[in-house]
């Protein structure tokens, strides 16, 4: 019988090299793997940060496409209510093409005007009867508004936002009916005293100084406190101003949330048409909104301002962009003064043309 012998010394140095390089090769693979996966990672974030950066550029020239579109039918209008007056201005509730108010239904010929072969605006719509009114109101100036709605109006709803700023989404403090200085009332209040002045329409009414007392009326606006008062406004010859709560007198809540104030006013259910005056104490207020009740349902308002929505489009970003476009030519920013000063003023009083005045010899202020 032929024996073999076997080194087993030697056969377990040769095993424990084959273990050693199965080790080596699972490290270096895995090694791989990490290394692979941290570019790949870093390769995603310099991805997506290029993506972010592209973004935000296609964005900001979607915008000043959108806003280009604004210009555009902004001057279409005025140029058109210059012209024409606003009674005839036509809704655009389509968006193929620029707006044209004098065409039906407000449509250009031919499609929209592009800007480049990249970059434009997309959609125009236009709408002349807007169911809100919204513009600013500062302490320095006054805004005049007309308020025409479709059918005799029933209440007036007013929302005024606090001021730029601010940082105080209620008012507190127990300054129940009176009206503090300034810097009392600025310690824990961000929102103004809003005052309006309604006149409305007489109609066919001869205008003279007692027709005008007789269709006007002042409402103050108070964010705080609960002050005497209505409500529901007086014309006719009335002297005395009303003061209100900021509350919705529609649902007796307070409404002085959010950094938005909103009072509810009823009116005498008489007529359409009125005139508005507002101005704000104590604070400014970055934006006022009108809305209203007529007798037929939510009321829509025409004469005043035109909401203009645009769309804007740079490959495949998209920027919406409103606007509201006044249709009265008086403006809304009319200062609160005709003249300030610190000391006492002369005034004379004159009725024209029916008096003949010499200023030479009208007298001497003592």
């Amino acid at each position: 019988m032929q024996r073999i012998w076997y080194n087993t010394k030697s056969m377990s140095t040769i095993k424990r090299s084959g273990e050693q390089g199965m080790v080596s090769f699972l490290v270096t693979l895995i090694m791989m793997m990490v290394i692979t996966l941290i570019v790949v990672g870093f390769s995603e974030v310099t991805r997506h940060n290029s993506r972010e950066s592209l973004d935000r550029q296609l964005s900001a020239q979607a915008f000043y496409a959108a806003e280009s579109g604004i210009n555009v039918t902004q001057a279409a209008i005025v140029s058109y209510v210059n012209a024409n007056g606003s009674a005839g201005l036509v809704a655009k509730t389509t968006c193929t093409s620029d707006y044209d108010p004098t065409q039906a239904g407000g449509a250009a010929s031919g499609p929209i005007t592009a800007l480049s072969t990249k970059v434009g605006y997309t959609c125009v719509l236009v709408n002349p009867t807007p169911s809100t009114l919204q513009f600013p109101v500062s302490q320095q100036d006054s805004t005049v508004m007309p308020i025409t709605a479709n059918a005799n109006l029933k209440s007036l709803t007013l929302s005024w936002s606090e001021q730029d700023g601010g940082s105080k989404a209620t008012c507190t403090g127990a300054l129940d009916g009176q009206f503090s200085a300034s810097t009392i009332w600025g310690t824990d209040c961000d929102f103004g005293l809003l005052r309006l002045d309604l006149v409305a329409n007489p109609g066919s009414t001869v205008k003279n100084a007692a027709t005008l007392v007789n269709n006007t009326v002042s409402v103050f606006l108070t964010p705080r406190g609960t002050h005497s008062g209505t409500t529901s406004v007086g014309f006719g010859g009335a002297t005395t101003a009303y003061i209100v709560s900021g509350l919705d007198a529609t649902s007796g809540s307070g409404a002085c949330t959010s950094g938005v104030c909103k009072a509810t006013i009823t009116l005498p259910d008489n007529t359409a048409s009125y005139q508005l005056r507002a101005t704000t104490l104590y604070k400014d207020a970055k934006s006022v909104v009108v809305s209203g009740v007529s007798d037929t349902g939510p009321a829509t308002f025409s004469g005043s301002q035109a909401v203009v929505d645009v769309t804007g489009q740079d490959q495949d970003e998209l920027r919406r962009v409103q606007a509201r476009v006044s249709l009265f030519s008086s403006g809304n920013n009319i200062p609160a003064n005709a003249i300030a000063s610190s000391h006492d003023i002369c005034k004379h009083f004159a009725i024209l043309p029916t008096d003949t005045i010499d200023f030479a010899t009208a007298g001497v202020c003592s």
